[in-house]
């Protein structure tokens, strides 16, 4: 493990852990010792992986919620074989499944074993389209849960492998939740557990030289962490994961000196090429432990006490990426609004002035009412699909580069655990219409997403402005030329 540190270390904070022997007190808790007890999971693993090679099989679908996606395909980088379903988006379901199907796994992996909402649709969906092409989708299902969890009985004639009953989201991570799925599309969890391993002494030492500690004191005391690199996405909903809205908002940027960079409290990034305050490098699982720890250390001095639960905490106030129904359209829940360049515009809370009829007023007033807010701050949350609609991660920068004001982007409802908890200025979100065209997808994965979004939106006491996009491709224009006139 690399940790570089180019900031001066707050000693008496460090020297008060050190005291209070808050390293080890941390590396005591379950989620602390998922790296010993998932051992035996990888002869499973290896075994389970060659099964499916021999019959053909080498494509992961993973349907999942609570950041076990995000961890997965961390501990899986860059590995085209794994295909995360932790949303309802018609487009990227409709995408998953015009794969090959008869070389696909489906894993659905979920800690609370409840397969409730999102999970328990997109479950149904994936069985559906296989019985569609003539397969069947208990010999090409492997469920992961915990313990007498209520999936393992809809599971009969799936392949079953239990998880811990205290894992949730991004603590997950060197648990069954997301070493199955990681491990089936190529990952060595062997050697992920034994770097993991590894890394471990120098986390739970009570000494002034633990990079957790430092770091966990650095993160407790900034207001926003700028984070880069591959690990950025995945370290924001850790963050979020353990303290909550209490600690750093975390802003993920597209590079190091991308706009937000420099006016962040503290730097992250995982590449080490590019300037920061802190670097973290060496092997993924190290980074994501010392993360881990870090954090937890940012919890307890926060007072959050995340390091002296002994179970995995849940993210304060959202316990899944999927949020409760609060209605299943986008009229009512939000106002009435107009159409412009296709995109329905409609705003919450009657602060949108009823003079506005286009998408450039309305962001317009959005940024004004952000900068009138004592939290400066600008969420953007895409309802959308992460690889036809990416060029909407584009509108953070710009958004952020034109308007001055700290601004975050996260694909929703997963970044909900992270910088979702910090919605303290003003909120758009982004949803998407359906193209006939797309596919054999059902209307209930759009009525759920639209429902997700009216939570998220509820749960909000800011202003919110929802850009409904009829057309995704012109509308993502109309928003992208919309910007360009702040």
């Amino acid at each position: 493990m690399r940790t570089a540190i180019a900031v001066p270390a707050p000693v008496e904070i460090i020297d008060r852990l050190v005291g209070d022997a808050v390293a080890s007190q941390v590396g005591s808790g379950d989620w602390a010792g998922a790296v010993r007890a998932a051992r035996p999971l990888v002869g499973e693993i290896e075994g389970l992986r060659e099964r499916l090679r021999v019959a053909g099989i080498s494509r992961v679908l993973l349907v999942t919620t609570d950041g076990v996606g995000v961890v997965a395909e961390q501990l899986a980088p860059g590995e085209p074989r794994l295909i995360v379903l932790d949303d309802t988006d018609p487009v990227q379901v409709a995408d998953a499944l015009a794969g090959d199907l008869d070389a696909t796994v489906l894993v659905v992996s979920d800690p609370s074993g409840s397969a409730a909402g999102g999970v328990d649709l997109l479950w149904d969906t994936v069985e559906h389209a296989m019985r569609a092409e003539g397969l069947d989708p208990a010999a090409q299902t492997v469920v992961v849960a915990p313990p007498g969890a209520p999936m393992i009985d809809r599971a009969s004639g799936a392949t079953t492998v239990l998880g811990p009953p205290d894992g949730r989201g991004p603590w997950s991570a060197f648990t069954a939740y997301a070493l199955v799925p990681a491990g089936l599309a190529g990952a060595d969890v062997a050697a992920l557990l034994a770097d993991a391993a590894a890394a471990r002494p120098a986390l739970v030492a009570d000494d002034r030289d633990n990079p957790a500690l430092v770091l966990g004191a650095l993160l407790a005391e900034a207001r926003t962490v700028a984070l880069s690199g591959a690990h950025a996405e995945g370290a924001a909903e850790q963050l979020g994961a353990a303290v909550g809205a209490a600690g750093p908002l975390p802003v993920v940027v597209e590079q190091a000196g991308a706009p937000g960079w420099d006016g962040a409290d503290l730097t992250v990034t995982s590449d080490e090429a590019e300037p920061a305050d802190v670097t973290l490098a060496g092997p993924t699982a190290a980074r994501l432990l010392l993360w881990q720890h870090a954090t937890a250390v940012a919890a307890h001095l926060l007072g959050v006490g995340v390091g002296q639960e002994s179970h995995f905490p849940a993210p304060t106030g959202q316990e899944s990426g999927f949020p409760a129904l609060a209605g299943t359209g986008i009229e009512g829940e939000i106002g009435a609004g107009f159409e412009d360049g296709g995109i329905v515009v409609r705003a919450a809370g009657g602060w949108l002035p009823p003079e506005v009829d286009t998408v450039a007023g309305a962001v317009k007033a959005l940024v004004s009412a952000a900068a009138e807010r004592p939290a400066g701050h600008l969420a953007v949350h895409a309802y959308l699909d992460r690889t036809d609609d990416a060029s909407a991660a584009v509108l953070r920068g710009e958004l952020a580069r034109r308007t001055g004001l700290v601004t975050t982007f996260g694909w929703a409802p997963r970044c909900l655990p992270g910088s979702g908890q910090h919605v303290q200025g003003v909120l758009c979100q982004l949803t998407g219409g359906v193209d006939e065209d797309a596919g054999p997808t059902p209307d209930p994965l759009a009525e759920l997403q639209l429902g997700a979004a009216a939570a998220d939106a509820a749960q909000r006491d800011v202003p919110v402005l929802r850009l409904h996009l009829t057309d995704r491709l012109i509308g993502l224009v109309t928003l992208a030329r919309a910007v360009q006139e702040i």
